[in-house]
């Protein structure tokens, strides 16, 4: 290619040099790899793309989400809505969802007094524990992968489209619990289940690899981040309940 000209990283249309922005598809032109400048910038733009793809990324997602992380991190980010603002407006979502199953499909004084009490805590701060997991995903996923030379704020995008997406099913599940509220123990173990093989599946499309060792790795990602996310839920209503309670 003439020195004096680039490739577009979403259409693969030759430029100018000079071009800012791709006279084609409209994205940026010179678009470097993600970093947390860049990142900042992502969030920034978050709340002003929120009306760009939101359902056509979510059905991509289903199947595909190693896939669509590893194309936003690599360049193709004008046809896939921001990770970040997704994350942001389904946890959202999930929220109001949280707020309905707890009016209508849940019985606290039917739960034992501590299990209900953690229950309450988990469902009153959701969003910000979600919102916590997300980097932590990111980095448990970032450090079993070591090597594959791919940076943390990209294991961020791919751990944030996670999380997004697993809001989806937490809402479908809610709207099942609703309904059925008798199948929450049956139904739950059986979308966890699911949702950890979609994970492994996103991680092994992610990272290109069908390996016995990464898939291994992958269900250690799993372990792990729950281990984790288990720790800071219990050490945080511990806190809680000593000044609250």
């Amino acid at each position: 290619m003439d020195h004096h000209k680039m490739e577009c990283k979403n259409c693969n249309k030759v430029l100018e040099q000079s071009f800012d922005y791709c006279p084609y598809c409209g994205q940026i032109a010179n678009l470097g790899r993600l970093n947390f400048k860049q990142l900042l910038k992502d969030l920034w733009k978050a709340f002003s793309d929120a009306d760009k793809g939101l359902l056509i990324l979510i059905k991509q997602l289903i199947a595909r989400p190693g896939h669509v992380a590893r194309d936003y991190i690599f360049g193709k980010r004008k046809k896939y809505f921001n990770p970040f603002s997704f994350l942001a407006i389904m946890v959202a979502i999930t929220l109001f969802f949280i707020l309905q199953f707890e009016n209508i499909g849940l019985n606290y004084a039917q739960i034992t007094t501590g299990d209900g009490e953690l229950l309450r805590f988990s469902f009153k701060y959701f969003n910000l524990l979600i919102l916590l997991m997300c980097p932590i995903y990111g980095i448990v996923i970032w450090l079993l992968f070591w090597g594959n030379q791919i940076n943390f704020v990209e294991n961020l995008v791919l751990s944030a489209y996670l999380s997004g997406q697993t809001m989806v099913y937490y809402i479908i599940a809610l709207i099942f619990f609703i309904i059925f509220p008798s199948s929450i123990n049956i139904l739950g173990t059986i979308i966890g289940i699911l949702i950890s093989l979609w994970y492994i599946m996103a991680i092994l499309q992610f990272y290109r690899t069908k390996s016995f060792w990464s898939i291994l790795k992958s269900l250690s990602v799993i372990i792990i981040a729950q281990l984790i996310s288990q720790g800071l839920l219990l050490s945080t209503f511990s806190i809680y309940s000593k000044f609250t309670l």
